[in-house]
């Protein structure tokens, strides 16, 4: 086997043993899934009716805010509690906070849990 070959293969290996089950988790299909009718796939809403997230301060701000909103709900959003696991709230979180024009720290699936 060539050592390409064998890198690839260590490369595959590392990513499916990873302890974060976030990992491998498209953030961006799950919010274009269960987020973008109301908040739009620009992340900018629907002004007077869906808040943008894209500059958003509570998107910027703490992830465990964010995860608390998808775990209660808030205003017209439902709570996604039941509909989406921990890693998958995760994985929505970690791609809106980090989506447009947005920056932020990753959280992982076991925090969203522990909320």
């Amino acid at each position: 086997m060539s050592r390409l070959c064998l890198l690839l293969y260590a490369t595959f290996l590392a990513a499916c043993a990873s302890p974060d089950p976030v990992a491998g988790l498209d953030g961006q299909r799950l919010f274009f899934d269960n987020c973008a009718e109301c908040h739009q796939v620009n992340g900018r809403g629907l002004p007077n009716v869906y808040p943008a997230l894209d500059g958003n301060e509570t998107v910027s701000g703490s992830g465990a805010d964010v995860a608390l909103v998808l775990i209660i709900g808030r205003g017209e959003m439902p709570s996604f509690r039941g509909a989406l696991s921990s890693a998958e709230m995760a994985a929505v979180i970690n791609y809106v906070r980090n989506a447009w024009s947005n920056t932020g720290t990753p959280i992982s699936a076991a925090e969203v849990e522990a909320l």
